[in-house]
């Protein structure tokens, strides 16, 4: 199996993945795993492939803007100035993606085929048909914008929810036994409706102590 241009062989999670993505009568596509295991990776080649296709007309990529550590703090410029840093993740992949590929595409090409919004201004949206929306590090949402997220799409629209649980960085979040995306999975699996798919990544793809590293750290809280 190869999307984009890049073969899928050897991972059985991540063609798992894609093809939920492309399957049309599964709304929403859950895709959770540690850190270096390919969500993003796999997520943005298949939404771009469908948008090559024209199975879809707009991929649309948003997230919480919640920094790691220390707050960033005040930024100047515009909504699309202070938003860029939360960005360069999104950009790593539009990079790794054309490493990858054996179509010839740049990372600004990438770039231009997907539309990037903060997760606090989709409130009140509608998104028409033909849209992919993407909501990357769902770990850090609480119940309220999962909700939001999960009501502003029409027929023929995907939601895909993209988080890690190893990875958890609002505050309120990690105070509780399970975090609110968790929740919402466990959900979705308890009444098992035929709109929504989970699959969880298991192998890594950044390097092979990537993923046993971050679960010795995951015990220690």
């Amino acid at each position: 199996m190869s999307v984009l241009g890049i073969s899928l062989k050897g991972n059985e999670e991540q063609q798992e993945a894609s093809r939920l993505i492309m399957t049309n009568d599964i709304p929403v596509v859950i895709i959770t795993g540690a850190a270096g295991t390919g969500k993003d990776f796999v997520t943005m080649a298949t939404s771009l492939e469908l948008l090559n296709q024209k199975k879809y007309r707009k991929i649309i990529y948003t997230r919480n803007p919640v920094e790691v550590g220390k707050s960033l703090g005040f930024l100047k410029g515009s909504l699309e100035d202070k938003f860029e840093p939360y960005m360069c993740p999104l950009y790593d992949t539009f990079e790794s993606l054309c490493r990858n590929s054996m179509d010839k595409i740049s990372p600004r090409e990438l770039q231009a085929k997907v539309d990037v919004e903060p997760l606090g201004f989709l409130r009140g949206r509608n998104f028409a048909p033909g849209t992919i929306l993407i909501v990357d590090e769902c770990q850090n949402l609480n119940l309220a914008s999962i909700k939001t997220v999960l009501t502003r799409m029409s027929d023929y629209c995907k939601v895909i929810l993209l988080g890690s649980m190893n990875q958890i960085d609002d505050i309120e979040q990690r105070k509780k036994d399970k975090c609110d995306f968790q929740r919402v999975i466990d959900k979705f699996e308890d009444v098992q409706t035929p709109w929504v798919a989970h699959v969880e990544l298991v192998k890594s793809m950044r390097s092979k102590w990537c993923a046993e590293l971050d679960n010795i750290l995951e015990e220690l809280g």
